[in-house]
């Protein structure tokens, strides 16, 4: 029985090879998408759930003034001699790059890597955590100062000729100065993991170093570092609220001194939270995001089931006939059923085998939403196999049960007399189309608003007044090796270049992708608040110049060596009490550290997501970046500008990698999310109206040819082709009308919601939604009208012959 229901819907699928196909493809598209959606979220969830003793894992975390995973150094050093109750306080000191060398030996010639990844300050606890298979040495030698532990890889990377064994003992010289020895070498850690480091050094390194120290805030209770991090392991049954209340009364005992009033309040974060909490970690996974991805899974999957549902609803009164000869001959209801949902079983069983061979081109629109390290050879086979069969047979059950009950419905008297058509089943399978088909337009309508919208604010973002000149500035870092003489004789060079404007030395941008908090105690306040929070920003005179900031009221800073000066933007004037921006010049900090010498307009350091903040500007001898304005009216120039400005950093720092980025290219990076969503929807928006399209054209198809006659019977009353062609087309275009009708309102709270999650945002504006309906509407007929020409242009003699 089985083996003639497979031939019966075998030669039916092959029968109607273009249904078949049309039914397949959609399928395949939406099966795929949900396959890499799946795995895509399994990954994210998957992450550092492989460490043994991950329930009682935590990451200390800033809770008060600061938020976010920066721990204060000096009470990582106090929480381990202090803290009772816990099995390890694993110091994490991250390096962003680090430039090593590993110096001449025999027969090898010395080798520089002047950007490498993946390094940390840590101590021997830290594989107690996270534990490394040895392969080589002795991971307990991170108790020892300028010692480092390697993984198998960055092995391999710096001494590509030699075995574990052999690179146990070696010598990397570190930021020009730093001897560091290789004590073990270890195996990779697994990519699903928000702890992954290729080079661990002993974290007494930094205590035995003078320079590091500083870099490092080894002795700041006030700087929040946000490299520096503090992971604890409890041991079992110790409460974390107990820690907590224990961390807090270090902070006291060891604050007291500063006579600042700045909240400080450290709390524990489980490990299970680290991968999603945005909080406390910028670039956290969002569970929204992943729940978004899994919305759009479900509704292109749908747009292919309904598209079958459509389908085969619509050859019901083809196939009404060969049903009540069935029924006529003793066919059982049940057997019917069985027959139509092989059919759904084939048909989605061919739609998984094509949705494997779609990977590689699907896996491309969601490129900005792969997690760190995934790919699809990393989630287990048998996983795969098992959600492809269960998705499998999900759509088997949904998609084919309405089919199948529909065509099991007709009576087999009505269905041999060429009657089938007044069943009420046929009649309601019509209504349950029609609305079938609004909603998957509806969906594409909805998308291709959103992906309008979202690339209509992130062009108003980008180009957006900030406040500041960001055009034609070029920032780059200043090795550290003598940066404050080798830095002050780059900057003269560079000013004595005919291509560029000005030079400021200093820190950061007015806007990166980050944050520069600061605190410092308010000398006039006569509040009970001290201390003042703010983003800090810090250099020579030149910074207002580079950057064109506008001052309201006082002076630009002078560089001077006994004292600070400053310049404050309005919203730190409203932070300090002062209405008129003329009460604030020569108010003093920190016991007259830095005195207020100007007041400069309010300009945005991030994204336009947040509100402007209060930011202050000090004069300051020193820095780490250098900032260099081109003559933004000759961009022909810049080519040229930035060769010369290369070959004078090289002149210094030959050994050095000249990594530069313009200011608008940071900002412009600022919405990478923004700009991953809008690939995404425009994604999403194909997908979408190549579904809803290919059930269009097969419903068009099955229209044409229920209507062949009538068709014939009109050309020979005189019936234009236009006449017809509008006569087929008007009921199902009329279908996609009523679907951007329902749409507009939709997409409309949606993205308003979107919206309102940024504080300076481009307008909802009407246009979008007419450009949305009427290319929506083009589509739609230039697919109809594809199919309907042919059959208004058909000879009606063809049709009409046999009458």
């Amino acid at each position: 029985m089985l083996r003639n229901h497979f031939k019966t819907a075998w030669r039916f699928l092959k029968k109607n090879l273009l249904v078949t196909s049309i039914s397949v493809i959609s399928l395949a598209i939406g099966i795929c998408a949900t396959l890499i959606i799946f795995l895509m979220v399994r990954y994210d969830f998957s992450f550092d759930k492989h460490l043994p003793y991950g329930d009682r894992v935590y990451k200390v975390v800033s809770d008060g003034g600061y938020k976010g995973d920066a721990v204060l150094v000096p009470l990582i050093r106090a929480m381990q001699t202090e803290l009772t109750g816990v099995e390890a306080v694993v110091p994490n000191l991250e390096l962003g790059t680090a430039k090593l060398k590993i110096e001449k030996e025999a027969g090898q010639e010395e080798k520089v890597f002047p950007n490498e990844e993946g390094l940390t300050f840590s101590n021997e606890k830290y594989f107690s955590i996270f534990p490394h298979a040895s392969l080589a040495g002795d991971i307990n030698s991170l108790k020892e100062p300028n010692t480092i532990v390697l993984t198998q890889s960055k092995a391999e990377v710096l001494f590509p000729k030699a075995n574990a064994s052999e690179v146990v003992g070696k010598n990397i010289l570190y930021a020009d100065s730093i001897q560091l020895t290789v004590g073990a070498v270890v195996a990779d850690m697994k990519e699903n993991s928000d702890f992954k480091y290729d080079g661990i050094i002993s974290v007494s390194t930094v205590e035995n170093n003078a320079s590091l120290k500083v870099i490092k805030s080894w002795d700041q209770w006030s700087n929040y570092n946000g490299g520096n991090q503090c992971i604890i392991l409890l041991k079992a049954g110790t409460s974390p609220k107990n820690i907590e209340k224990v961390i807090a009364g270090i902070l006291s005992k060891n604050k007291e001194q500063n006579d600042y009033d700045w909240k400080d309040n450290f709390i524990l974060q489980p490990l299970k939270d680290v991968h999603f909490d945005i909080k406390f970690n910028y670039n956290a996974v969002k569970e929204s995001t992943l729940r978004n991805l899994i919305l759009l899974a479900v509704f292109l999957l749908t747009l292919g089931a309904i598209n079958f549902i459509n389908l085969s609803t619509a050859q019901s009164t083809e196939r009404a006939k060969e049903i009540g000869i069935r029924k006529t001959l003793g066919g059982k209801k049940s057997n019917l059923v069985k027959q139509f949902l092989l059919e759904t079983f084939l048909v989605a069983g061919f739609a998984t085998i094509l949705s494997v061979i779609l990977i590689p081109i699907l896996t491309q629109a969601f490129a900005g939403f792969l997690p760190k390290g995934f790919t699809v050879s990393s989630i287990p086979i048998l996983e795969i196999i098992g959600f492809l069969v269960l998705q499998l047979l999900v759509i088997t059950c949904i998609a084919g049960f309405y089919p199948a009950w529909v065509l099991t419905g007709y009576s087999p008297i009505m269905a041999l007399k060429n009657q089938a058509t007044k069943n009420s089943n046929l009649s309601r399978s019509a209504w349950v189309r029609k609305g079938l088909t609004i909603f998957q337009f509806v969906l594409a309508q909805v998308f291709l608003i959103a992906v309008l919208v979202v690339s209509k604010q992130i062009h108003y973002a980008v180009n957006m007044d900030m406040g500041f000149n960001k055009d034609a500035v070029v920032t780059f870092f200043v090795p550290n090796f003598d940066r404050e003489q080798k830095g002050k004789v780059l900057k003269t060079e560079l000013e004595n270049l005919a291509e560029v404007n000005a030079v400021s030395f200093g820190n950061q941008s007015p806007a990166f992708n980050g944050y520069m908090s600061s605190g410092m105690a308010y000398d006039q306040n006569t509040s009970d608040k001290k201390m003042v929070t703010f983003d800090a920003r810090n250099g020579d005179e030149n910074f207002i110049k580079v950057y064109n900031i506008p001052l309201i009221t006082g002076r630009n800073v002078r560089v001077l060596d006994s004292v600070s000066e400053s310049i404050i933007n309005v919203k730190m004037l409203e932070l300090l009490g002062l209405k008129n921006p003329e009460d604030a010049i020569g108010k003093t900090f920190n016991n007259g550290q830095t005195t207020i010498v100007g007041v400069m307009k309010d300009f945005n350091i991030s994204s336009a997501r947040e509100a402007v903040r209060p930011t202050m500007y000090w004069s300051s001898n020193s820095g780490y970046m250098m900032h260099v304005a081109l003559d933004k009216n000759h961009p022909e120039s810049w080519k040229n500008a930035i060769s010369k400005i290369e070959s004078k950093f090289k002149s210094l720092y030959p050994e050095e990698t000249f990594d530069y980025k313009f200011v608008d290219d940071i900002i412009a990076n600022f919405y990478k999310t923004e700009q991953n969503l809008s690939k995404l929807l425009s994604w999403a928006v194909w997908l979408s109206i190549s579904i809803a399209s290919l059930g269009l054209f097969g419903l068009a198809v099955f229209i044409t040819n229920q209507r062949v006659k009538e068709i014939g019977i009109r050309k020979v009353l005189g019936a234009s082709i236009s006449q017809i062609i509008f006569l087929l087309l008007k009921n199902l275009m009329l279908l996609v009308i009523i679907a951007s009708v329902i749409a507009f309102p939709i997409a409309w709270y949606f993205m308003h919601e979107w919206l309102n999650d940024f504080v300076y945002k481009t307008e909802l504006s009407w246009w979008i939604f007419v450009i949305a309906g009427i290319g929506l509407s083009a589509v739609a007929t230039l697919v109809l009208t594809s199919r309907t020409y042919f059959a208004a242009k058909a000879n009606p003699v063809d049709s009409l012959r046999d009458e």
